[in-house]
């Protein structure tokens, strides 16, 4: 039995016979379709990607369950979701990322040029034009080698500058190691 009542006339509701609620919408294949391997309604017009079983979790950022949840939820580019009240006081504190995989949570397309700009703007002094750093990237997963800056280093495979440095590299202090051998 559900328990979802509305009291708009015009307020579009339907009962999901796999989730086995009722939600807000007109209806499975007219604006949802049911995911058997999320076990989620989502929208036919966004872009689903499939997390088994994604909304029986809690929330990353307040732990209460998100199936039942009256609170209107928000799905990240990586496939998490969380209360859309939650994202938007987690993107309040200068968050980013996904707090479960670490993946960019929105489209970055805008800031990542931001900071190609300052990077071009503020070229490295000497002493450091040689130094590399070694990258883990957390959008694409990759490994990599990239010029060191210390506005940001960008993953050479997807352009993302949501990268953790590994190592960094100074050929300079190398170079004065191996002279004493």
């Amino acid at each position: 039995i559900c328990n979802f009542y509305d009291n708009s006339p015009d307020k579009a509701i339907y009962h999901c016979p796999f989730c086995n609620v009722c939600r807000s919408g007109r209806g499975l294949g007219i604006d949802y379709r049911h995911c058997m391997r999320c076990n989620a309604c989502v929208s036919l017009t966004d872009e689903h990607h499939c997390i088994p079983q994604r909304l029986q979790a809690n929330c990353p950022i307040c732990h209460e369950t998100m199936f039942q949840s009256t609170e209107p939820l928000r799905g990240l580019q990586c496939g998490h979701v969380m209360h859309l009240n939650c994202f938007t006081m987690y993107m309040r504190g200068g968050n980013y990322t996904c707090p479960l995989c670490k993946k960019s949570a929105e489209d970055m397309t805008e800031y990542f040029a931001l900071l190609d700009s300052a990077i071009r703007m503020q070229p490295m002094p000497p002493a450091y034009t040689a130094t590399t750093s070694n990258i883990y990237c957390q959008d694409c997963g990759k490994m990599g080698n990239v010029s060191y800056h210390f506005v940001g280093l960008k993953c050479q495979h997807c352009g993302s500058f949501n990268t953790r440095e590994l190592q960094r590299v100074d050929p300079n202090i190398m170079a004065s190691l191996w002279q004493g051998y």
